[in-house]
């Protein structure tokens, strides 16, 4: 499936793997038009370009690779037992490090490894701290006169100082428990969650 969290999930293994590039080229499909991809990649100083629509011209370069894919990868694999999508995941990635990253490319005369790694002085890699804060998601909320904001159709608590003003809400997407609450750049405490009692 193409989403935002599948989206995000491959391009914080490629910066793991590869290291933080200056731009990041995608197309207009939602996950990568998302104001979480745009916050991740700012966080880490990346320039978010999207290719021109009803321009294919501009993705030639992945269109290649996928061609590649199909004619190499996908037809050793279908003479192989792939039990999961884990799996499948392994095998691609063995196919990647072991024969296309080390093939020389027609064009360039080098492997696509040795063309990365001539450049690999200048590459930066994130810390784990980095990579975190890039990848949490961000949502705007107006703090109630209760002191409490939703999210998700979950209530939580917050400074009651912050009444009436327009907060930033930052969290894991698969942990919830979790909130932190800013305010003009500046940390705020973590949203607590709302618990009603009994009031007689």
């Amino acid at each position: 499936a193409e989403d935002t969290l599948r989206a995000e999930a491959a391009l914080r293994r490629g910066l793991q793997t590869r290291g933080v590039p200056d731009a990041v080229y995608v197309d207009n499909g939602s996950p990568f038009v998302s104001a979480q991809l745009l916050r991740a990649c700012a966080s880490l100083r990346v320039r978010l370009i999207h290719s021109r629509p009803r321009r294919p011209e501009g993705r030639g370069k992945i269109e290649r690779f996928f061609r590649t894919v199909r004619d190499q990868f996908l037809v050793e694999v279908a003479h192989t037992t792939v039990d999961d999508v884990a799996h499948l995941n392994a095998l691609f990635s063995a196919w990647l490090e072991t024969v296309y990253h080390r093939n020389t490319h027609s064009e360039t005369g080098q492997s696509p490894l040795e063309r990365f790694t001539a450049g690999a002085a200048a590459i930066r890699y994130p810390s784990a701290e980095e990579l975190h804060e890039a990848f949490l998601w961000s949502e705007q909320r107006t703090v109630t006169k209760t002191a409490t904001v939703s999210l998700h159709s979950n209530l939580y608590e917050v400074d009651p100082a912050l009444v009436g003003r327009k907060v930033e809400l930052v969290f894991d997407p698969f942990d919830l428990t979790r909130i932190e609450v800013r305010w003009a750049g500046r940390p705020m405490g973590v949203a607590v969650p709302h618990k009603i009692g009994r009031h007689s």
